[in-house]
């Protein structure tokens, strides 16, 4: 009886760990799609701010550099998705299921942020392209 009490507290240890790896891989896969939209959005913000400096950089400069910080902002979130997958390694059986947890749960917060930049950034150029 006491065997089965072990087991079973084992098995939920590892299902915590791995509900937990589970968030953290679902906050990603969220916004992976949408790397491509980045890249695109910026492509078409970039066509933005070379027309409003061919047109008269001078009178522009505000509008210009607004487009350049969403640019800045699209090519930081497009960035930080891969700096955080690069980083990123699912904890392993062998590893200590508190060390797994805690490493998760800093994961889950960096993860977070990408996700919420990738966010930030796409709804900036779409409401600056009238898209959104």
């Amino acid at each position: 009886m006491l065997l089965f009490v072990q087991f079973a507290c084992n098995s939920e240890k590892v299902d915590e760990t791995k509900l937990l790896r589970d968030e953290v891989i679902a906050i990603h896969d969220e916004v992976m799609p949408l790397m491509g939209e980045l890249k695109s959005l910026k492509k078409e913000i970039k066509i933005k701010t070379d027309s409003l400096i061919a047109e008269d950089s001078v009178v522009n400069a505000e509008k210009i550099h607004e487009l350049r910080n969403i640019e800045n902002q699209l090519e930081d979130a497009f960035e930080g998705m891969f700096v955080w997958m690069r980083q990123y390694k699912a904890p392993d059986e062998s590893v200590d299921e508190k060390e797994a947890k805690a490493y998760l749960t800093e994961q889950k917060v960096l993860v977070e942020k990408v996700n919420k930049d990738i966010k930030e950034a796409l709804k900036a150029a779409k409401q600056e392209l009238g898209k959104g």
